[in-house]
């Protein structure tokens, strides 16, 4: 008995909720959004790519990858988010440019998020700007991934494009989708706290990486 007593209670996902602020419930909700519209950015970048695909593993074991509450960047010497992003874009790099670049996408949403993804009640929620700079640094991968050639004039990841005689602008729609999420919730923190983001002023062709809390 005395044994059986000792042992902790787990409390079920309704009450875990009650402790939670609408707040809270938005900022976990945009998260986990984000985790699967990357998810669904690297399963498609590999089937439009799959020469980046090593031999050595399989697309579902690179999602559960990019799932993991900490990246394991070791094939990478774990180079920092906006070194990888640019890192598929290189033209000695002789990796897996796919994962490189999401995985890099998913380190920046990482950090911006505090490496969380739940919120309780007391818990400090995610920094306003922080949550801005992250969609502004989609916006920066967007245009690479759109412009960036090798040495042939080829792109080194293959996106939006005319398949089959129809164009698929996919590519450019979800990381869009992602891009306005960050922006709604980083204003929606940025009005409870009564804080003013920086909005930065950049142009089209902007390739500067901002600040997530890396």
């Amino acid at each position: 008995m005395l044994t059986a007593c000792a042992v902790p209670i787990k409390a079920p996902p309704e009450v875990k909720n009650l402790a939670k602020s609408d707040t809270a419930f938005f900022v976990e909700a945009v998260r986990s959004e984000l985790d699967q519209s990357l998810g669904l950015l690297l399963v498609k970048l590999y089937r439009r790519n799959p020469v980046q695909l090593p031999t050595n593993t399989t697309i579902e074991v690179r999602v559960e990858q990019l799932k993991a509450a900490r990246l394991n960047l070791q094939e990478f010497d774990r180079q920092k988010p906006d070194q990888l992003v640019r890192m598929a874009f290189h033209p000695d790099f002789t990796g897996d440019r796919v994962y490189a670049f999401v995985a890099g996408l998913q380190s920046m949403v990482n950090h911006a998020f505090d490496h969380r993804r739940e919120f309780l009640l007391l818990d400090d929620l995610p920094t306003a700007q922080f949550i801005y700079n992250s969609a502004r640094n989609i916006e920066t991968a967007a245009y690479l991934l759109r412009t960036k050639r090798n040495r042939d004039g080829k792109p080194y990841l293959y996106a939006d494009g005319i398949q089959d005689q129809i164009l698929n602008a996919s590519y450019s729609q979800l990381m869009g989708e992602m891009i306005g999420l960050q922006d709604a919730l980083s204003t929606a923190l940025a009005n409870k706290d009564q804080r003013t983001l920086n909005a930065v002023a950049r142009g089209a062709a902007s390739i500067v990486f901002l600040p997530v809390g890396f």
